[in-house]
């Protein structure tokens, strides 16, 4: 028994509507930052079902329907996957790839259905459209975020390549048939050949979409686990692990190292005075600020409160020194502005280097802690040494 088209037409429909109905329910179990996303290619997959939908109903639909609405429903569907992946992916994208590719292939099929009659050519046209789309979505797949590319990107990335080789075979087989016939049997091998793919191909790149989504969430939960959510410093948890690493392979290869304590002068009082909101405020900038004083190897901590801690891999105790001085310096050259007033404020600082002979992190952070409480006894806004 032959094949229908039409068969096929109504499984992608009934496959891709469910799968879009399933990503708009599910996302609410996603976090609430990546709504964006999931919507739109929840969106995405419920325009491909009823693109398919409206193929299936040829019979009883017109040809305005079937030539037009259909095909439009399809590419748009395939450009909301981009915008969805884009999104994803933090990369920028124009609009006009979102209505663009859609909007020209709804003009084509006005012309090719009603002022020059020519399936083919609408056929072509829209597979074009649907080819540049892909190879759009596979290369921003493909595209690393900031020195880091998660292999389930790639691979999803090949996924669409792969897809869009089988879009550059399909346009291949147009052309080698040799001119443009103006209607166009369906039910041809090609047809089922291609609806057959797109099927087994909304299964494949649904899955690695929803993989995908739930490597940013796992990244993004270690993140969390790592990070101080006010400052985005280390919390001190995860401080201490790197700690105890870095301190141990400087006691084993000699190498000199060094641990700062800052403590934010008077805070409280800026507390008391101006609110919580700004003593937040007051703790972001002061963290954006040791960050820049510090060295690049530097670990940086928010130890508690308004208390900060920096570790310094194979830092000698003048390079201490020199980070503390450029700390006290940053600060004294950048008042932070909080709702139009101007705050300017000072830390105190207490260095505990090599020369201290610590074999452990926490006796080093006892030192820097006593060397602190006496640059705060001396008067504050300057560092004292163990």
């Amino acid at each position: 028994m032959a094949l229908d088209v039409r068969s096929l037409w109504i499984i992608s429909a009934l496959c891709s509507c469910c799968l879009g109905a399933l990503v708009l329910v599910v996302r609410k179990s996603y976090p609430a930052y990546l709504t964006k996303e999931l919507v739109a290619w929840g969106a995405a997959y419920l325009s491909l079902g009823l693109g398919f939908a409206v193929f299936f109903a040829q019979p009883w639909v017109g040809p305005a329907v079937f030539h037009v609405l259909g095909p439009t429903l399809v590419v748009l569907g395939i450009s909301l996957s981009y915008h969805a992946i884009t999104e994803l992916k933090r990369q920028p994208s124009l609009t006009v790839w979102l209505v663009g590719p859609p909007l020209l292939v709804f003009a084509e099929c006005i012309l090719f259905t009603f002022a020059k009659p020519n399936t083919t050519i609408e056929l072509f046209i829209f597979n074009t459209v649907n080819l540049v789309l892909l190879i759009r979505i596979s290369l921003a797949l493909i595209r690393g975020e900031k020195h880091h590319q998660p292999f389930i990107d790639t691979l999803a990335g090949f996924s669409y390549a792969a897809l869009a080789g089988l879009g550059v075979i399909a346009l291949l087989d147009f052309l080698l048939a040799g001119g443009f016939s103006t209607k166009s049997d369906y039910n041809n091998p090609r047809t089922i050949i291609t609806s057959i793919v797109a099927i087994v191909a909304e299964g494949i790149l649904f899955s690695l979409f929803l993989l995908v989504v739930g490597e940013r969430v796992n990244r993004d939960l270690k993140v969390q686990a790592l990070h101080d959510p006010l400052t985005g410093l280390y919390n001190r948890r995860a401080f201490e692990e790197i700690a105890l690493h870095e301190v141990s392979g400087a006691a084993r290869t000699r190498k000199p190292l060094a641990v700062l304590m800052f403590d934010i002068d008077h805070f409280k009082r800026i507390n008391d005075q101006y609110g919580h909101s700004t003593g937040d405020a007051v703790l972001k900038a002061a963290a954006e600020i040791l960050g820049r004083s510090v060295r690049n190897e530097d670990f940086l901590c928010r130890w508690g409160g308004e208390e900060f801690c920096a570790l310094l891999p194979r830092a000698t105790h003048a390079q201490a020194r020199d980070v503390a001085e450029r700390a006290l310096r940053a600060f004294e050259a950048s008042p932070i502005q909080v709702g139009g007033r101007q705050i300017q404020i000072t830390v105190s600082i207490g260095i505990a280097s090599e020369s201290s002979k610590c074999q452990e992190f926490s006796s080093l952070v006892e030192l820097a802690d006593t060397a602190l409480y006496q640059a705060k006894e001396k008067g504050r806004n300057r560092f004292a040494t163990a």
